[in-house]
């Protein structure tokens, strides 16, 4: 597995996450950013897309992407 796989595949979820938590469907989140609902939801999956697609989706929820290194457990 690449950065980019495992970037994504963190990604995704929180993705789904943010979008619940504000109570927003793809449909809501389509209409009020610049992503088709279908760009969405291929990110919500982890689809290897453009890093700059997901940015906007970040950027959109407010957020900002950090990288972490943790302990080998």
């Amino acid at each position: 597995m690449n950065l980019k796989q495992i970037m994504r595949q963190e990604l995704a979820p929180q993705l789904v996450n943010l979008r619940k938590e504000r109570g927003l469907s793809l449909q809501d989140v389509a209409l009020q950013s610049p992503l088709s609902m279908n760009m969405i939801s291929l990110m919500e999956k982890g689809a290897p897309l453009s890093a700059r697609h997901y940015l906007r989706l970040i950027k959109f929820y407010g957020k900002k992407l950090e990288f972490q290194l943790t302990d080998i457990k």
